[in-house]
């Protein structure tokens, strides 16, 4: 062995005399010690030349990506074979609500049937001055209601009369001022007291047949009679004694060519205002189902005086089922689904006008409407001023 120190470069042999080399272990780095990084280093041309064709093509690469996701959004999309694609979803838009109809009725009731409060075909009504409604029916009866359509009373009115074995229909009503029922029913005007139950007067014209009736404000009576080839208009006074007779009073004006004159002359109605005078039309409506040759030019509104002188005519009707006047002397004539007001000259002065139908109408005293159409009785506001 050789001694040596560890600074020593070189030893020799202490036997053999041989010299050699010391040989020393490079120092170890210390544990978990970093590579210090190489800052400022500087980069050769070639280097810089890689790192802009790479960032050349990164760039490129970018484009050609973004034209692509560009085109793909502007293309349709093309379903699967076999799959329908869902019907887009739209909001439910409720169809507009439908303005409410006003209702122009003040008072409704009525219907069909044979009970009280009830009407078999209605055709004739009636108001009194406190109100009360007095509707007669084809079942020959008169039912008396409260001014908010409550029954009250009925009258049995009987069908046997001079004229006829069994009458079938009323053919009209009115109440005078001492509140008397006047019942027209084959061919004979019956009187009743508002408290009793059957006639305490009997008005007849033999030979001939009552036809229609008018109650004058004096308390005389209008009657027009018809005995089958011309009709006679008879003016009563309030003690109804004869005043005066006319024969022909309505077809001699009218001088209408019609056939069969019979049918014209079943037709004839009549009203009188609060001053006496008298109107009469041809009420074609009132009659239901006829056969008729006729000059349309004939239907007309007549106006006499109440002595039953002729005066003017006006408005041509031929479907009213009949004519009312109102304490202004205004004149009410229906026509079909309306009923059309006039001034006592024969001016127009205003329409009642969506009406369902009209079968009879009356007048109160403050000259509301009240109209009998399918077994119902429906009032209607009074006309303006």
């Amino acid at each position: 062995m050789t001694d040596y120190t560890p600074s020593d470069t070189f030893a020799v042999c202490g036997y053999c005399g041989t010299k050699f080399v010391i040989e020393r272990e490079p120092p170890k780095p210390p544990p978990f010690a970093p590579t210090p990084a190489r800052l400022n280093a500087a980069m050769s041309p070639q280097q810089l030349l890689m790192t802009i064709a790479a960032c050349a093509a990164i760039g490129l690469g970018l484009i050609i990506f973004i034209v692509i996701v560009s085109n793909k959004k502007n293309q349709p999309e093309t379903p699967y074979v076999g799959y329908t694609p869902p019907t887009p979803r739209t909001l439910y838009t409720p169809p507009p609500s439908p303005t409410p109809t006003p209702n122009l009725n003040l008072l409704e009731f009525g219907g069909k049937g044979t009970g009280n409060g009830l009407f078999n075909d209605a055709d004739s009504i009636a108001v009194d001055g406190q109100g009360r409604i007095y509707v007669g029916d084809d079942s020959l009866r008169v039912q008396q209601f409260d001014a908010q359509g409550k029954f009250l009373k009925l009258w049995q009115i009987p069908s046997q009369t001079k004229f006829y074995r069994r009458a079938r229909t009323i053919q009209k009503v009115a109440v005078d001022q001492d509140n008397r029922l006047y019942v027209l029913v084959g061919g004979t005007l019956l009187i009743y007291e508002n408290d009793g139950s059957e006639p305490s007067n009997t008005l007849e014209s033999a030979p001939s047949a009552l036809q229609d009736f008018a109650l004058r404000s004096d308390g005389g009576i209008l009657i027009m009679s018809n005995n089958g080839s011309i009709e006679t208009l008879i003016i009563l006074n309030k003690n109804k004694k004869l005043i005066r007779s006319i024969k022909g009073f309505h077809t001699d004006t009218a001088d209408a060519s019609m056939s069969p004159a019979s049918v014209g002359l079943a037709a004839i109605r009549i009203a009188v205002d609060g001053t006496g005078n008298i109107y009469s039309i041809y009420a074609l409506g009132d009659l239901g189902s006829y056969q008729l040759s006729y000059n349309p030019e004939d239907f007309m509104t007549f106006r006499f005086t109440p002595e039953g002188r002729y005066v003017n005519k006006f408005f041509q009707t031929m479907n009213s089922v009949g004519i009312e006047v109102d304490n202004q002397s205004r004149i009410y004539i229906s026509n079909n689904k309306s009923i059309i007001v006039y001034s006592n000259i024969g001016e127009s002065f205003s329409l009642i006008n969506n009406l369902a139908g009209v079968n009879a109408f009356a007048l109160d005293k403050e000259n509301n409407v009240y109209i009998v159409h399918n077994d119902l009785v429906i009032k209607r506001a009074a006309v303006q001023q």
